[in-house]
């Protein structure tokens, strides 16, 4: 699996790329089912967690979204060495998106515009109170990744460089990826992607349980340990193929990981007092079935307060921080954005987002 995957478009275009940050899962997968966003061919990438790539079973996942804004910006930059850059990402996505833009400017770097999908302002997140109550979100989370059953694979005439897992490509076709035959599964089709399971399109966020669905850039010395402080139990459902099995336990321990870099963002840390950004930002928001406080979280004001931003229109950014600021109604759901029946809206949206950058 690469962390910079060609999503669509011709990488020797001249026209500026799309940069499409992963969600909370790590996973890219999702953005394959996007309609063409251009007439020309323009290259969209999509960007993949380090802990679903070759040498992951070594890494050490950065101690805050800001360094691990840092490390996709090197890959990004090894495609892309100059401005102006357009970024975007989904949920957690779109956040490391907006640290990245950040990081371009202060480097005098151009950037054009951020699109974050149903993305919130990580500096209003509340911070975990304590082991056990992360924990429990890990869980929560996890279980909203999983919840409409096992990945199951196309028929092999879907795109055959969909990432996978080491394990997953040493015993199957990278195309046919890998089928989950343990329990039933939810899945749906998209022109760009015969087959992918709604599993494998879940954001997975935090605290709603009302969502109908739940080029290679080598690992720094930095990045490397043998630790984790994630449990190794996928789940009491878990019964699947051990590569299977080996790929839902990478995406729990991402969602461990991406909790906790969330979760630690303090105001300041994304944008300094008294400045200004000079790019234009797009908020695409969803609408459909808000995200709804879990029943045994009612009590828990940290869960509360996410109900509340993820709510708002503007999910707590503020307009008069960036050159231009527009959030534009989506009717699909927060978990279930890319899901057939939303993803034909969704890249639309996208494609006026980015139809008037050269």
């Amino acid at each position: 699996m690469e962390v910079i995957t060609l999503i669509q478009g011709d990488d020797m275009s001249d026209l500026t790329p799309l940069f499409l940050v992963h969600a909370i899962s790590g996973v890219a997968l999702p953005f394959f089912h996007l309609d063409s966003l251009s007439d020309d061919d323009r290259p969209v990438y999509g960007i993949t967690s380090p802990l679903h790539c070759p040498g992951s079973n070594n890494l050490k996942y950065p101690t805050s979204l800001k360094d691990l804004a840092a490390f996709y910006l090197d890959g990004i930059r090894d495609i892309q060495p100059e401005g102006p850059y357009l970024l975007g990402g989904w949920s957690m996505g779109g956040m490391i998106a907006m640290f990245i833009a950040q990081m371009l400017e202060a480097r005098g770097e151009e950037v054009y515009k951020v699109i974050m999908i149903d993305s919130a302002n990580p500096e209003v997140f509340p911070s975990f109170k304590s082991k056990e109550e992360h924990q429990e979100f890990v869980k929560v989370t996890f279980d909203r990744t999983i919840s409409a059953g096992g990945l199951q694979s196309g028929d092999g005439d879907g795109p055959d460089h969909f990432p996978a897992s080491p394990s997953m490509t040493s015993n199957y076709e990278m195309g046919d990826y890998i089928v989950t035959q343990s329990r039933p599964s939810n899945v749906w089709n998209s022109p760009s992607s015969p087959t992918i399971s709604s599993a494998r399109s879940s954001a997975a966020s935090i605290f709603d349980t009302n969502s109908p669905f739940t080029s290679p850039s080598p690992l720094s010395d930095g990045f490397l340990t043998d630790d984790s402080d994630c449990d190794s139990d996928c789940g009491s459902d878990c019964n699947e193929p051990p590569a299977m099995e080996e790929f839902l336990q990478q995406i729990k321990t991402h969602i461990h990981r991406g909790l906790d870099l969330v979760s630690s963002v303090k105001p300041g840390d994304l944008f300094t007092p008294g400045t200004k950004s000079d790019f234009d930002a797009v908020l695409i928001k969803c609408t459909t079935e808000p995200i709804d406080v879990a029943k045994e979280y009612k009590a828990n004001a940290g869960a509360q307060l996410i109900e509340t931003v993820m709510r708002e229109q503007n999910m707590r950014w503020n307009p008069s921080q960036f050159r231009s600021f527009q959030s534009i109604p989506f009717s699909g759901d927060h978990d279930g954005a890319f899901q057939p029946r939303f993803v034909g809206e969704l890249s639309s949206i996208l494609r006026e987002c980015i139809e008037d950058v050269e």
